[in-house]
């Protein structure tokens, strides 16, 4: 019990790390985000060719507007040129607001 409660703050202490290294450099991604609010799509930051090409297809790319609905920790329910998505973690970090 004790290990996997080292585990666990470890892991929860590094990713706050990154989070707190990225907001002081002006990232901001879906997952920090206000539910409730538009923001302008400033970039997406992915490699994967596959996801910008689904990304696109959905409507969202750079200038575009997006307002987010709801967020969970795994998820984000957004609204894209009239159209609501959810997105899961891996695509809601990838949209730079």
């Amino acid at each position: 019990m004790e290990f996997a409660y080292a585990m666990n703050k470890s892991a929860t202490g590094a990713v706050a790390g990154k989070d707190a290294r990225d907001n002081a450099a002006g990232i901001m991604t879906l997952l920090d985000a206000e539910p409730g609010q538009t923001y302008i799509i400033k970039e997406i930051n992915t490699d994967d060719d596959e996801m910008n090409s689904f990304l696109f297809r959905l409507g969202c790319y750079q200038g575009e507007p997006i307002t987010l609905i709801s967020k969970k920790k795994k998820s984000c329910i957004v609204v894209i040129k009239d159209g609501r998505y959810n997105l899961d973690k891996l695509l809601s970090e990838a949209i730079i607001i």
